[in-house]
């Protein structure tokens, strides 16, 4: 399934341009700051905001969340205990006294950077644009540690074309690990031929009681 990779690599745009302004509007709570978690016990805490920040988002917009069910949970809690450990997980936050206002994940291999998932209070704390403040932040202090590519992952929202992204065309590869996962990668494996065939994927799509009336 092809896909849309936006890639920044730091270039000043009209977000970047902006940051500073919306870093003072931050700075105006106290205790304001932003830190990435070095320890595991850190980053398992503002996962734990990522999760109930990032469902309250998807409520408000009527879309399904499942990030916070048990598989996926219990799946990127196993990451960031080795991954915070090894160094190659980031989890940062924007934080003050008031509590955790935004927060990132990612990981990070080499000099780039990957980010996978973004949270943030919303509400009043709009005015200091949160969500591109903490990306901005961590993309920065990864700048000055060697990072030079950054990922921002699938999707074409409007916020990754003002960090001056790039878009990448992208493909979906399933890997079977183990045999009990090969009928998995089976079954995507022909769903991607189907794809590229619409008619055979019509006829397919009949045939298991799909796309009737």
């Amino acid at each position: 399934m092809a896909g849309i990779a936006p890639r920044s690599s730091m270039d000043t745009g009209s977000a970047r341009m902006q940051m500073p302004r919306c870093w003072r509007v931050f700075s105006r709570h106290a205790g304001a700051r932003f830190e990435i978690a070095t320890d595991v016990a850190r980053a398992l805490e503002l996962l734990d905001v990522m999760d109930a920040q990032q469902q309250a988002r998807m409520r408000k917009l009527g879309s399904r969340f499942v990030l916070n069910d048990d598989t996926h949970a219990r799946f990127y809690r196993d990451v960031a205990r080795q991954g915070v450990a090894d160094g190659y997980v980031v989890i940062s936050a924007l934080v003050c006294d008031e509590g955790v206002v935004a927060t990132t994940f990612g990981v990070r291999h080499g000099a780039t950077y990957f980010l996978l998932r973004i949270s943030h209070a919303g509400g009043s704390w709009s005015s200091c644009s949160p969500g591109l403040l903490v990306t901005e932040r961590t993309m920065a202090a990864l700048h000055a540690e060697g990072v030079r590519r950054f990922d921002l992952s699938i999707g074409n929202q409007d916020y990754k074309r003002r960090f001056g992204a790039e878009k990448v065309a992208l493909t979906d590869a399933s890997v079977a690990l183990s045999w009990r996962g090969a009928p998995y990668a089976w079954r995507d494996h022909a769903a991607q031929g189907l794809r590229r065939h619409p008619r055979l994927a019509a006829v397919a799509s009949r045939a298991m009681g799909k796309g009737t009336r």
